[in-house]
């Protein structure tokens, strides 16, 4: 087994602006791993100033690995043992003749559709009321909203004109990001703002606060149903003894799940806490970590082998960026198709 490690930079085509700061680029390390006539790739791309994101750390840790690469011991750093365990995933595709979410599912009794799906039904991230409308000409079912970045008055009035933009039957999901943190914002004022937003019918709105343990308390009160996302990070899972426990942990008063594949550990990590997470009746929303092609295949993959009802993911989103590391096939009428090969990056000059 031999393993090389390249930097990556992606620009995106448009800045994306969080309550966290706006992001133009993405910086990460491509992980390549040849297993005989195999070639496995995997992608550690971290977030800067967001939980557990260090990218020195995490090329720290593959090239610890890399050194003496042994597939039964990843690091415990959850993006080189992201990116690791999608390389792995991808030589064991090809190795079997299966794609990566026939991989994942493996035994799973046959679903509706066959053992995994054909395409995903993915949402639209949107910054306004006309991005909205656009989004929903465009055939998506379900767009999304960050909000935190203004004043609790100008937040419910962007609600509601996206609201009032797209009516009543598409989808309205809502991502704070964490903006709204204890310490600036009471649990009863966030309780009152919540339910300022509950008559625009919203699906759910991600990380309103920040922490496993505030967003079981405000889930127990809120008007909205509550979503973990990056607070996720807190759980210790990454061992086969710890991912019992880190299904455990989470409140049933966080209801819905957004599930990061290339954030949490990689796709087969992903997958086991997903399903264990909706035979616990909870819902899954999987996503991107706005990951190049080679992270985001990897999303589409754990979302099409995922068991239970066919869930709206998150914005799995080919031409993300300028020039990417490889091509997926662009979202149609609000859904995207799953490969039934892996990408193969194309390395950037001067990797």
């Amino acid at each position: 087994m031999h393993v090389e490690l390249f930097e990556v930079s992606l620009k995106l085509r448009r800045p994306i602006t969080t309550s966290k700061g706006t992001l133009i680029q993405r910086d990460g390390i491509l992980v390549k791993i040849s297993q005989g006539s195999h070639i496995g790739w995997g992608e550690a791309m971290c977030f800067p100033g967001w939980p557990g994101a260090d990218l020195a750390v995490s090329r720290n840790a593959l090239e610890t690995w890399a050194a003496h690469p042994d597939p039964a011991k990843l690091p415990h750093e959850r993006f080189a043992h992201a990116a690791i365990e999608l390389a792995l995933l991808d030589i064991e595709a090809q190795q079997t003749g299966k794609t990566q979410a026939a991989v994942l599912a493996g035994n799973r009794p046959t679903a509706q559709n066959g053992p995994t799906a054909q395409t995903v039904p993915v949402h639209a991230l949107v910054a306004s009321p006309t991005e909205a409308t656009a989004a929903v000409k465009a055939g998506y079912s379900t767009v999304k909203l960050k909000v935190g970045m203004d004043d609790l008055a100008t937040t419910i009035e962007r609600v509601g004109a996206v609201r009032s933009a797209i009516g009543d039957r598409v989808g309205l999901r809502l991502d704070a990001n964490g903006a709204w943190l204890p310490s600036s914002v009471s649990a009863a004022q966030l309780v009152h703002l919540l339910g300022k937003l509950a008559p625009y019918n919203i699906e759910y709105i991600e990380e309103p606060t920040t922490g496993l343990e505030n967003l079981a308390e405000l889930g127990c009160h809120s008007p909205i149903p509550v979503a973990a996302d990056e607070s996720l990070s807190e759980l210790n899972h990454l061992s086969p003894t710890a991912s019992a426990l880190a299904t455990a942990a989470l409140s049933p008063s966080v209801g819905v799940v957004v599930i990061k594949p290339m954030a949490i550990g990689g796709p087969k990590t992903a997958y086991a806490l997903a399903s264990q997470w909706i035979a616990q009746g909870r819902k899954m929303v999987v996503t991107n970590y706005l990951d190049s092609a080679v992270g985001q295949h990897a999303a589409l993959s754990v979302a099409a082998a995922l068991p239970g009802p066919t869930q709206v993911c998150g914005a799995i989103t080919p031409e993300l960026f300028e020039q990417d590391l490889a091509r997926l096939p662009a979202v149609a009428y609000g859904h995207c198709s799953v490969p039934t090969t892996s990408p193969t990056p194309q390395l950037p000059a001067g990797s």
